[in-house]
């Protein structure tokens, strides 16, 4: 089934429809230039349709026929006001407006002032005024697209008097794919990490025949288009991006580059993972996903290699591996590509920024459970605290982004946006708690959610979702033994959708102590009597707190 998206736009719309047609179904206005007054309309077919996601296409082509500045005014407060009553209507779904082109008549002398850029700027502060109040608004940057293109080859005089489209082929595909690119920010799975080769890939050549000296990489000339796909990199790193070496090579000799190559602006604390070794490339990303706990969809793998690449293609069908480019002169945009294709989120929130170090610290206590006799020693020596409250005004971007990541460890996998779930707290039938570990080795930030909701007599767990880096120390059998101690109501219930990722999580309230009361293909419910339950003691953890 198809997601269901609305455009609205100055703009005829239906070559772009067309477009995205093939993976969404898309709403629009009938006749040229109405989404002001459907947008106005409460009772337009906009806000009967039920878009998971809305976009505001404007163009600034028309603005050739203002006569002058205050006309130019009046029309964009037109744009302004018909904006903020959409934005006042829909609050739980994402909108994307778009940055506006002013294309002015360029008839005009060298002294007459040209409005241009005031008119551009005043639009796109207005857009992130919207987007800083309201957490459901993003700006999707059209100018950016226009000068990435060149408006000679992204606007088209003849597409625009046959049929009041004023963008060329090229134009119309680069709209549809910025478009794509925005809706797969919205419902595709971000991938998590990046596996990197190493010789032709961070650096030109090959280290164990040329020598870290004799490689290229510098930030100059030649080196440079190296040393740029690096500072990209790095960038996705420091938004939350993982990333690995997955290199043959000697050990040695890669490290004398990553250690102390001058150029080199990826160092080993920039890694969760290296594999550097003469393996099989996919034993290794075999043994990243155990190591570090990812599921295979959520790897790219980078290596100029076009053996590595198929053989990867064909022993991990899950993994995305992006044709790496020939003409090394590209890596940059390749990088940006990466980026827009696979991994950019709606928003970097404080614990991306943390990834890397979390994982790092990860790798710390896996190697505590191998000197560990038993889970609870286990346990006992990380010295675990765990602090369970509930949610406050700065975490629902957080519990959001949790909502919609989380597969493994999730026994209902409901999505939830931001705005629905302040709505949802706001009823008092409701209460959503958040989890926080930490122990000696770093604070693993907000790590669970639970969502309950109250009727007559029971509490049902309308969510209940931990992230996959805390999984394997019983953390959840500590969650539910504060709620059920704190639970108001005779009984609780617990539920389990399946799907093709919350296996590991098919039998957890099995484990924890409910009665199964229905199983149907599956979709199980699940019952337990406060009453008859026994508080249970975790003397292994270092700290328990509660909040109610």
């Amino acid at each position: 089934m198809k997601r269901k998206i609305a455009l609205l736009s100055n703009i005829t719309l239906d070559l772009i429809a067309n477009k995205l047609g093939t993976e969404y179904d898309v709403y629009f206005p009938d006749g040229f230039d109405t989404w002001v007054q459907e947008v106005l309309n409460a009772s337009s077919g906009l806000y009967s349709y039920g878009a998971e996601v809305i976009i505001v296409l404007l163009d600034g082509t028309e603005s050739v026929l203002w006569k002058d500045l205050d006309e130019a005014k009046e029309r964009i407060d037109v744009w302004k006001q018909a904006v903020s009553t959409l934005t006042d209507n829909v609050t739980a779904v994402p909108i994307f407006i778009t940055t506006v082109d002013i294309r002015e008549n360029r008839i005009k002398s060298f002294e007459e002032r040209k409005y241009r850029l005031e008119l551009e700027n005043d639009w796109y502060q207005f857009v992130q005024d919207k987007a800083e109040k309201k957490n459901n608004i993003y700006a999707l940057d059209l100018s950016d697209t226009v000068s990435d293109i060149g408006r000679n080859n992204f606007y088209s005089g003849k597409m625009w008097y046959m049929s009041s489209m004023p963008y060329s082929r090229d134009g119309i595909n680069a709209v549809a794919s910025e478009i794509n690119r925005a809706l797969n920010s919205v419902f595709s799975q971000r991938k998590k990490i990046i596996s990197l080769d190493l010789d032709n890939t961070l650096w030109g050549g090959v280290v164990g025949e040329d020598g870290p000296e004799g490689i290229e990489l510098s930030d100059h000339k030649e080196g440079q288009r190296f040393y740029d796909f690096q500072r990209q990199l790095l960038e996705m790193r420091k938004r939350g991006i993982l990333l690995a070496i997955n290199s043959k090579n000697n050990y040695d000799d890669a490290e004398a580059v990553i250690s102390d190559h001058p150029a080199m602006l990826l160092r080993e604390s920039d890694f969760v993972s290296q594999k550097i070794n003469w393996e099989n490339k996919t034993s290794n990303i075999k043994m990243m996903e155990k190591e570090l706990n990812l599921s295979e969809n959520g790897f790219i793998f980078i290596d100029d290699n076009p053996i590595e690449q198929e053989t990867v293609k064909g022993a991990c069908p899950e993994v995305t591996v992006p044709m790496f480019p020939k003409d090394t002169s590209t890596l940059r945009s390749f990088a940006e590509d990466i980026w827009f294709d696979y991994c950019r989120p709606l928003k970097v929130l404080g614990e991306d920024l943390q990834k890397t170090e979390m994982y790092q610290s990860e790798a710390k206590r896996k190697q505590e459970m191998s000197g560990s006799l038993n889970l609870d020693e286990y346990i006992s020596r990380l010295e675990i605290k765990i602090d369970i409250h509930r949610i406050r005004r700065e975490e629902f971007a957080r519990v959001a982004q949790l909502c919609s990541k989380t597969n493994q460890f999730n026994v209902t996998t409901k999505r939830y946006t931001e705005t629905e779930l302040e709505e949802m707290d706001a009823n008092a039938d409701n209460v959503i708690y958040v989890v926080y570990a930490s122990d000696k080795y770093g604070d693993s930030g907000l790590i669970s959610v639970i969502i309950l909701k109250k009727s007559e007599d029971e509490v049902k767990i309308d969510t209940f979702l931990m992230s996959c880096r805390v999984m394997g120390r019983n953390i959840e059998n500590v969650i539910i033994n504060e709620i059920i101690a704190n639970c108001s109501k005779p009984k609780l219930i617990g539920e389990y959708i399946p799907t093709a990722k919350n296996a590991p999580v098919k039998e957890l309230y099995d484990k924890l102590g409910f009665s199964l009361i229905s199983d149907e293909n599956g979709h199980k419910l699940y019952e337990l009597v406060v009453s008859s339950y026994q508080r249970k003691q975790f003397d292994f953890y270092k700290e328990i707190r509660f909040e109610e």
